[in-house]
């Protein structure tokens, strides 16, 4: 009898203690831990827009075993002609429509059965400071313009990842998966390493769909490098610049980098051949940065860099695989009917993101 007392004592006080514990910890996501698919909004102290005004980062409840990280891309602003149509604010409002935009498209949808990512928690990296989400310039300066550009990217994703991580530390996240569209498919290759060390124990899946870092001098010659380089103040790592034989300053080096950093990681990049919107920004890179007529990089040049990127760069690397596209299409993760609908040799996109995600590396084209 004494016996029995004493277990149930040292149960209870065990399982009191453990409840005392678990009961202590508190993030604002767990307020809506029972309202899965939900949409919400957190404004995050630091974070601020190119303009300087606040901005924070979206959230859709999911597992908190299971997290999406979507950077939102938007174009760029390096010069007069880039930075009147980029978006210098992003709040609460700017949330509201874009979750109703995205909120049940493609990789977004929660609802369709198809979607590798439909349980997962979804944090969304708004854009809002020009600079490809990998500024560090708070005064920054665009070639043409008198006006500040808080090009600060780089911060708002620390930032960003400063307010998450805890409660998926607490939830022991198993599955990271980052992606982002145009803009945002640049700032996943500048981040990734800020999300490899935020989650070391996590399987890591990244893709970039429609931001290319080309090796080829005609599609994205040194000075054009340069420039962003210097205009944002990329915060390359200190072994990423000739990390790879390459003595030049070389950013598409990052492909060699992270699949020899990161040999177990998944890694995606998705494109169309012919992308306009990306053959706009590339344009101002031309001809050793002089421009190319119309501000569209002949579709001929950006053919075959897309082409040289994958079977000269990307498929020597295990760690990469792509999905290409005919035409001139721009980002393909946020569509219906190029996610779910388009099979490209046998394969939906969906069904690439997949299998991404589980390790089985592939190069699919049309």
């Amino acid at each position: 009898m004494k016996k029995t007392i004493f277990t149930f004592l040292a149960f209870f006080i065990l399982y009191g203690c453990t409840r005392e514990v678990q009961s202590s910890f508190n993030h604002p996501f767990t307020e809506f831990e029972s309202d899965a698919k939900s949409f919400h909004w957190f404004d995050i102290p630091g974070m601020i827009c190119r303009d300087g005004s606040p901005t924070g980062i979206g959230y859709r409840v999911g597992s908190p075993k299971k997290l999406a990280i979507y950077v939102n891309g938007g174009g760029a602003c390096f010069n007069s002609e880039t930075c009147g149509p980029n978006p210098k604010s992003f709040d609460q409002n700017d949330w509201l429509a874009l979750s109703a935009e995205y909120g049940n498209r493609g990789i977004f949808d929660a609802d369709n059965g198809k979607n590798p990512l439909k349980d997962f928690s979804f944090v969304f990296v708004p854009y809002c400071t020009g600079d490809v989400h990998s500024g560090t310039k708070p005064n920054g300066r665009a070639l043409g313009l008198a006006d500040t550009q808080r090009y600060v990217g780089s911060y708002n994703f620390i930032k960003s990842m400063d307010f998450i991580q805890p409660y998926f530390d607490y939830n022991k996240v198993e599955e990271v998966v980052l992606f982002g569209l145009s803009a945002g498919g640049y700032g996943v290759y500048v981040n990734f390493l800020e999300v490899t060390k935020r989650f070391p124990n996590a399987k890591i899946t990244v893709i970039n769909d429609s931001g290319p870092l080309f090796s080829d001098a005609q599609a994205f010659p040194i000075c054009l490098q340069l420039g962003f380089t210097f205009i944002f103040g990329l915060p390359l790592p200190s072994d990423l610049l000739g990390c790879c034989g390459k003595p030049e300053l070389g950013l598409a080096n990052v492909y060699e980098y992270s699949s020899k950093k990161f040999p177990n990681a998944n890694f995606g990049f998705v494109s169309s051949y012919e992308d306009a919107t990306s053959r706009f920004f590339l344009s101002f890179g031309y001809n050793n940065c002089t421009g190319a007529p119309g501000n569209q990089l002949p579709a001929a040049v950006f053919r075959d860099g897309i082409k040289n990127l994958r079977d000269d760069i990307l498929k020597p690397k295990s760690t990469w695989s792509t999905y290409y596209i005919n035409g001139d299409s721009h980002t393909m993760l946020a569509s219906n009917e190029l996610f779910y609908d388009r099979n490209i040799s046998g394969m939906y996109l969906y069904e690439w993101v997949d299998k991404l995600m589980k390790g089985q590396r592939m190069h699919v084209s049309e």
